[in-house]
């Protein structure tokens, strides 16, 4: 008679047998049953960061695995991670779980659990310097040294700066003029006094010719000539150096009693230094500051070498207005103060205009009208009564308060921005008691 108990236990053990042979069959992969949740974010790995070892702190025990076995402070080397044992078990939770035993599974893929591949975490690539600091994400860039295209102070403020009126051009060549404000015209009248804002590198030369008026009681007419040039050097797009008057200059009143020969005699000799501290591309506006030194380096019998010197600092201005497809208005300013050193000069305030038109905006042809006012604030040493302003200081006495103003038009043509021409007319519309009634001013700009 059959036992029934036997016989449970036999299909027990045949349905043990049965499974374990099919496990077996299986292919070689081993699969978990499930992953558990991660209850945190993904892991990422970054750029190495070198972090300098506190020695001054309290140490600190690391654990490791998921019995929390303590890693000996002897086994931790700056720069290189500890090598975590290979008989460590992987913390639970951390991947699949590992195979129920007794069933004879092969065991998990090779690898696992083993350090971090070699590079990971250790120093910066050779090359830069074990000892310079480094930028995350910056590809290894280390701060102790310099880049090779780092700006200048320079060039780092004029890209603070901007377009404004503090900036500036990097492309200009050695000693090339600022050409960011080619539209304006140079003046055409008031030569010596009148000068451009703008930082010009040039040779001027020119000729005037004007009348004396018959009013005046000690020379009773005649004209004047004078034959001469200028010359600037664009040191900077800011600094510049000016020879203001440089040439010879012939007196030929209709009285020549007064030591008057007519002869060509070498003028005073005015130069100085130039300084645009105002430069706004954007609303085109230009200004600068200067001071002129007046020699009296000429002869006695020109007036040339009245006392010892004068001194006269300025401020010049341009701007452009009223821009339309029919031209542009261009105004351009200056105002000198004309101060002698000694009693033997007069000085003077000067106060010059040009209002040009820029026809068709084709930078060639600007048509203008000017303006020109002296009034003495001190008279000289000398017996006449009236003076010569920018061509002659004969230094007359008692010409305190007196003005000078003459009004006219001119012409500014530009062959080209390198090679340009001017004529200008005025006439004395007050004081011409002086020593202008007509004069006439022709140049020719050869610019840099």
């Amino acid at each position: 008679m059959i036992n029934h108990g036997c016989l449970k236990k036999a299909v027990v053990c045949l349905g043990i047998i049965i499974s374990s042979n099919s496990v077996y069959g299986q292919e070689g992969v081993w699969n978990g049953a499930s992953r558990p949740a991660l209850t945190a974010g993904g892991a990422a790995i970054g750029q190495p960061i070198s972090v300098p070892i506190r020695t001054n702190s309290s140490p600190i025990t690391l654990t490791q695995g998921v019995d929390q076995t303590p890693i000996p402070q002897g086994a931790l080397t700056p720069g290189v991670p500890p090598a975590v044992p290979s008989n460590v078990p992987p913390p639970s939770g951390f991947g699949n779980p590992p195979p129920p035993s007794g069933f004879g599974n092969p065991p998990p893929p090779s690898g696992f659990g083993n350090p971090p591949p070699s590079g990971f975490g250790n120093p910066p690539p050779s090359g830069f310097g074990n000892n310079s600091p480094y930028v995350p994400g910056s590809s290894g860039m280390p701060l102790d040294r310099p880049a090779t295209n780092n700006p200048n102070f320079l060039e780092s403020a004029r890209e603070y700066m901007g377009n404004g009126p503090f900036s500036g051009t990097t492309s200009r060549k050695l000693f090339e003029s600022d050409h960011a404000f080619d539209n304006f015209a140079s003046p055409t009248t008031n030569l010596f006094l009148f000068e451009d804002p703008r930082a010009l590198t040039e040779v001027k030369p020119m000729y005037i010719y004007q009348t004396i008026p018959s009013s005046n009681n000690t020379l009773k007419g005649g004209n004047v000539n004078y034959l001469g040039g200028q010359a600037r050097v664009a040191i900077t797009e800011r600094l510049s150096f000016v020879i203001n008057k440089f040439g010879w200059i012939s007196l030929n009143p209709t009285d020549q009693q007064g030591g008057f020969n007519g002869d060509l005699s070498f003028s005073e000799l005015w130069l100085g230094p130039k300084w645009t501290f105002w430069r706004d591309e954007k609303n085109n506006l230009v200004a600068a500051a200067g001071l002129t030194f007046e020699i009296p380096s000429g002869p006695q019998r020109a007036f040339q070498n009245t006392g010892n010197l004068s001194l006269t600092p300025y401020v010049s201005a341009a701007h452009s207005f009223g821009r339309s497809s029919y031209g542009s208005f261009d105004v351009l300013s200056v105002l000198n103060w004309n101060i002698s050193t000694n009693n033997a000069r007069s000085n003077y305030l000067n106060l010059s205009a040009q209002i040009d038109y820029d026809i068709l905006n084709w930078h060639r042809f600007y048509p203008m009208v000017n303006f020109n006012w002296f009034v003495y604030t001190k008279g000289g040493e000398s017996s006449f009564n009236f003076d010569g302003v920018d061509l002659v200081n004969f230094g007359g006495q008692s010409i305190g308060g007196k003005s000078v103003v003459t009004l006219g038009p001119g012409l500014r043509y530009k062959w080209s921005e390198r090679v340009q021409s001017g004529i200008g007319l005025d006439w004395a519309v007050v004081g011409n008691q002086f020593l202008q009634d007509f004069r006439m001013s022709i140049d020719t700009i050869i610019r840099y």
